[in-house]
């Protein structure tokens, strides 16, 4: 396996696109002299390996003087390829041309070009306005300040200086207010990354005190479109960890309605457009409101084409992460589990080619649906494969939502292969697991205590009275909202009354979906 600390230049060229790789050819050789051409050739044999082998790279151009200093060839090299890059991509983003007009205002400054300077300042300033980059709107500033000093402030009367200050002030407020708002949604996510939506009542008032900042008041005025966008997005998070799935819902329209509203300010952001229409999807598939979710899926779908968003490998990882787990997602609470193990050979592709590029939780979310969808199409030993690689690739301080539901999925699956032995063991260590993070919630001692029963118990009537016992105590206790998130995830009272009633889980899913459906 490539070692990661130095196969840093094979990953940067590994991931260019052809157009990319043929423009780094005509861009560097205009600094290459005809004898350091023979740096294309190493680029090459970097690029067309599968894995980063130095030794066998350095073997191949032994003949050349720069195997003997290594070190500083892919130095070199690397630095080339980031200039080829960004020479590349100067347009290709509002942050890109902001960067180069910068550069502008500066060259022009130098040269004592103080009007073409001033004329580029403005033009970069409405652009960073319209986008609401407020670091850029600050460096601006600075400039507009050091143009007004040239030739003792000849040019600049008392009213420009007022307004320069008022401009910092106002400019100054909107980045506080960014940063407070940011800490906000921090405080939020890192609840629900850590310990998921709220279960009980110190959860609940955690997140109730951080909607009462005023910041997050629906009449308090925000000073930039950002904000707006921030504070519906932090409401929506929040109401989402609470299981208010409607108000988490109206909040994530209000967003996808700013985005239409400002559509220049957010065509520079594939990742919070995305992010939006793949919200939305996942929501209404929650509330049961299956044709919304697949509308807004649609949109996530064809939102590159109608947001001309950048074609590149971090988009198209984006795509396949939420769009194939969306898909999933909603074939698995449908229990329409045909379609969901239609979808595992592309994700096992996508998994395979994206490889650690895929972040941990997404990776994990994963695994965990490959191997529920397998386990309620009743693919017990395929389901317990997936549900290892979960676990093995779990962090041990991972106290997540996903680690939890994971390991109580690995109980019901050693029940379901029948490997008993290994059972009394993996209890313990899910009980401990779920003591040592506080996370004994009302479900888990039920289900923990049916599956001990199930293991010890040898007899057929008994194991019915257990499950049947179990069943009674998951209706009385999916009354509280605060406990039926856990549906979400691992439905265990469609599992128990499967094996009650001698019919496949996926029935009683779809069952259940049927009736939420036409309530909604």
């Amino acid at each position: 396996m490539a070692n990661k600390a130095h196969d840093h230049l094979h990953r940067l060229i590994r991931s260019m696109t052809k157009a990319e790789k043929r423009y780094f050819k005509v861009h560097s050789g205009r600094h290459l002299s005809d004898g350091e051409r023979r740096y294309h050739r190493l680029f090459d044999a970097i690029a067309a390996a599968e894995e980063y082998d130095e030794a066998t790279i350095i073997q191949r151009f032994s003949q050349e003087a720069f195997t003997h200093r290594f070190a500083i060839t892919k130095r070199r090299l690397y630095e080339t390829v980031l200039a080829s890059l960004e020479a590349f991509h100067a347009e290709a983003s509002v942050d890109a041309r902001l960067g180069r007009m910068l550069h502008e205002v500066r060259i022009l400054h130098d040269r004592s070009l103080y009007p073409e300077a001033a004329k580029v300042l403005q033009s970069f300033t409405r652009l960073a306005r319209t986008h609401d980059r407020q670091p850029m709107l600050l460096a601006a500033l600075e400039w507009e300040q050091r143009l007004a000093e040239r030739n003792g402030y000849a040019h600049v009367l008392p009213e420009d200086l007022e307004r320069m200050h008022q401009d910092r002030l106002s400019l100054d407020a909107e980045l506080r207010e960014l940063n407070d708002l940011w800490e906000l949604k921090s405080r939020i996510f890192l609840l629900l990354y850590r310990k998921g939506q709220a279960r009980d009542k110190d959860a609940v008032d955690q997140l109730q005190g951080l909607l009462a900042d005023p910041l997050l008041q629906e009449d308090r005025p925000l000073g930039s479109v950002k904000a707006r966008y921030l504070r519906d997005h932090i409401r929506s998070a929040a109401s989402f960890a609470l299981n208010d799935l409607e108000r988490c819902l109206r909040h994530l329209q209000a967003n996808r309605a700013l985005m239409e509203q400002e559509h220049d300010r957010f065509s520079a952001e594939p990742q919070t457009v995305l992010s939006v229409l793949g919200n939305l999807a996942f929501v209404c598939t929650a509330l049961g409101r299956f044709d919304e979710a697949r509308e807004h899926l649609d949109a996530f779908r064809s939102a590159p084409a109608r947001w001309s968003m950048p074609e590149n490998e971090d988009l198209d990882i984006k795509l396949f992460n939420t769009s194939y787990s969306l898909e999933l997602g909603m074939h698995l609470r449908t229990g329409d589990v045909d379609h969901a193990l239609e979808l595992v050979p592309a994700i096992e592709r996508g998994l395979e080619r994206y490889g650690d590029r895929i972040g941990p939780l997404r990776r994990a979310g994963f695994l965990y649906q490959l191997a529920y969808a397998h386990f309620m199409a009743g693919r017990m030993d395929a389901a317990l494969r997936w549900t290892n690689r979960l676990l093995d690739g779990l962090r041990a301080d991972d106290a997540s939502d996903l680690a939890a539901t994971g390991r109580m999925l690995y109980l019901a699956l050693l029940i379901e292969t029948g490997k008993l032995d290994l059972l009394p063991y993996a209890l313990r260590n899910t009980e401990r697991f779920l003591q040592n993070r506080a996370r004994m919630y009302a479900f888990e001692p039920h289900f923990l205590e049916l599956v001990r029963l199930l293991g010890r118990s040898t007899d057929s009537d008994q194991r019915q009275a257990a499950l049947q016992r179990f069943l009674e105590q998951m209706t009385a206790l999916l009354q509280n909202p605060l406990e039926r998130t856990v549906l979400d995830q691992f439905d265990a009272w469609a599992w128990a009354g499967g094996k009650v009633g001698g019919k496949p889980m996926a029935e009683l899913v779809r069952q259940r979906m049927a009736d939420m459906t036409r309530a909604a």
